[in-house]
């Protein structure tokens, strides 16, 4: 048990270190682009093409990537090797914390195996973000492997979950989880996602009795909160979607007065621009700004050297991404 306690109090001053270093950077990797979700507040990864005669997934560049890459032509899906090179390359450049994301990273049955890597070769602190629907198949391959289990919640019931645009199996999907949680508490920590929306906003305190009133789940170490975005696919739904400045706080501050004691974590639309450092299933490197993802380089032609200086030269994104991310180490210790 002690040896446990100094192993995790190790991990604490690890990942507060990597969080608070202008040299140490946090940054997520979409394994895949494929999801079983169709969120019109998406501005994940791209959901590839399929090449039918190999089964390899492709994406589209975008124009970024072609004026790097010189290359109009889809790209593939990196291969196992290829992630565990570029990752390897990052961590080597000082990335300490990944984010596995995606699309649904658990579509991508090596992912579990992009864990083990991230986390008992590099040392790594992993924070798997995923949907929930396919927890239960593959929990017992990655649960050891993580720090932090990430799940989606946009709805007290099925139908503002719908017009959230998730499945309808999504509630009872997470609530499953967090009761497997209550009878059988994890090593991980657990967090939950809300993304604030004209659909769902009068139901956010709802949500949050369900989550921290219910004695039947376990209750997560913290609730974040996202203000809806025009980016990615969000631009051709904003209209129906976007809450502005004034009541996304309006509500972060009725769920402080109703949840006091509650690790709430709000991300307002200026927090997430330059905050963040993408990897996508095709090995590029990519930054978010106003209007989206942008692409700054091609992680498969660099080399670690060259990687290292390309994310040194982006301290502003260095320090906001870690900002940004700065709940992983003031929360780890709650578990």
């Amino acid at each position: 048990m002690l040896a446990e306690i100094l192993n995790r109090t190790l991990e604490n001053s690890q990942i507060k270190e990597a969080l608070f270093s202008s040299s140490k950077f946090v940054f997520d990797f979409w394994p895949t682009g494929l999801c079983d979700m169709e969120c019109p507040f998406c501005y994940g990864a791209l959901v590839p093409k399929i090449v039918q005669s190999s089964k390899v997934k492709l994406y589209q560049p975008s124009n970024e990537t072609v004026s790097i890459t010189g290359d109009s032509d889809p790209r593939p899906e990196m291969s196992f090797d290829q992630v565990c090179d570029v990752l390897k390359k990052l961590h080597n450049s000082g990335g300490e914390i990944i984010t596995i994301a995606g699309g649904e990273p658990l579509l991508r049955p090596e992912t579990p195996d992009i864990i083990n890597f991230a986390k008992n070769e590099l040392g790594m602190a992993v924070y798997l973000s995923t949907d929930g629907t396919y927890v239960a198949r593959y929990y017992g391959k990655f649960s050891r492997n993580i720090d932090v289990l990430g799940l989606p919640l946009d709805g007290s019931n099925i139908e503002i979950n719908i017009k959230m645009g998730r499945r309808p199996y999504l509630l009872k999907n997470i609530t499953q989880i967090l009761e497997y949680f209550k009878m059988s508490p994890p090593d991980h920590k657990v967090k939950i996602g809300t993304v604030v929306s004209r659909k769902n906003i009068d139901d956010i305190v709802e949500i949050g009795r369900f989550l921290f009133n219910n004695l039947s789940i376990r209750t997560p170490n913290v609730w974040r909160l996202y203000q809806f975005e025009s980016i990615g696919r969000g631009l051709q739904y904003a209209k129906d979607y976007i809450v502005s400045d004034d009541e996304f706080d309006s509500v972060c501050s009725e769920l402080e007065n109703e949840f006091p004691n509650v690790d709430l974590r709000p991300r307002t639309n200026q927090d997430h621009n330059n905050a963040y450092f993408f990897v996508t299933p095709d090995g590029m490197l990519q930054t978010v700004e106003k209007n989206g993802h942008v692409s700054i380089a091609d992680l498969l032609r660099l080399d670690e050297k060259q990687i290292s200086m390309t994310i040194s030269n982006r301290i502003e994104t260095i320090k906001r991404a870690n900002k940004n991310r700065d709940w992983l180490a003031f929360n780890l210790n709650k578990i």
